[in-house]
Formats: C-alpha cells, structure tokens, sequence
C-alpha cells in the first residue's frame, strides 16, 4: 500500500512530489517543487524515521525541470 498512497512520508516529500508533478506542466511552480524536495530530502537526512526520499528527489528533478523551463520562456520573452 505504501506504492500506492503516501503513508508514512513526511509532508514535505508528499508536496514535494505532487508540486514536482504538477510543476512539469506549471513551469511556475518549478522553484517551489525544487526548495520542498531539498528541504525533505535534508529532514529525512536528519531524522531517521522519516521516509519519502524518493518524492522528495522527484520533486527535486521535476522542479529542476520547471525552473529551466521557466527562465528559458523569460529569456525569450526578456530578448
């Protein structure tokens, strides 16, 4: 069950996750997915019992992802 819901991860990794998803088509909320997924992944670091490093790296690629894409959509608008 734990493939299928997000139980037992933190809420950070859950955002960080679905702010990832959501940032690969909403470029705008690529930052936000990028700042969550690394707050998370440094948590779980910290803390022991805390899982959902893999949303939260997903979150830190898709925000990645969403930010290139946001600053080469103003680049071009900027030039």
């Amino acid at each position: 069950m734990h493939w299928l819901l997000p139980t037992g991860r933190s809420w950070q990794s859950i955002a960080a996750g679905y702010l990832g998803l959501v940032g690969l088509v909403v470029w705008v909320l690529g930052p936000f997915a990028l700042g969550l997924g690394i707050w998370a992944v440094v948590r779980s670091a910290r803390e022991p019992g805390v899982h959902g490093r893999g949303r939260a790296v997903f979150g830190i690629v898709a925000g990645a992802i969403g930010t290139l894409m946001t600053l080469v959509v103003l680049q071009s608008v900027a030039g």
